[in-house]
């Protein structure tokens, strides 16, 4: 019954997203996008219901002049907390623990940005927030 509900809510969710921005794959949205604050509160919730309960991690990548950043959420035992784990060509990766709240704050900000970011650089069509498998992340 719960794995019921669960499909039925993420469906609702994609059906959602799908209606207010095309293309769109599952679990993934780019940024900037014409998506609703609202929707993309729900569409992190869902994340994070997935990476609480799957063997995988978000990432958000985001295109400057000086290169790709990446940071990526990954959860640790029960999801309460999350591993951070942030790129920047010019410092390479480093690592820090976030609670929940944290991490959805910080996506929703991320993902509703349709001004420039922290570093001056606007957002372009090539950020992206997705789903990936956990040893995908590692690995980069």
């Amino acid at each position: 019954m719960h794995e019921h509900d669960e499909r039925r809510d993420r469906q609702r969710l994609e059906a959602e997203l799908e209606t207010e921005q095309r293309p769109r794959t599952p679990l993934q949205l780019r940024v900037p996008n014409d998506v609703g604050e609202f929707a993309i509160r729900r569409f992190v919730e869902g994340v994070i219901s997935t990476l609480k309960r799957s063997p995988v991690g978000v990432e958000y990548t985001s295109t400057t002049l000086l290169g790709v950043k990446r940071t990526q959420y990954i959860a640790q035992g029960d999801g309460a907390v999350f591993q951070k784990r942030m790129y920047d060509p010019r410092l390479g990766w480093r690592e820090t623990s976030v609670r929940q709240l944290t991490v959805q704050d910080e996506l929703v900000a991320r993902l509703t940005l349709d001004r420039p970011s922290e570093d001056g650089q606007w957002a372009r069509r090539r950020d992206v927030c997705r789903v990936r498998p956990v040893d995908v992340l590692r690995n980069r």
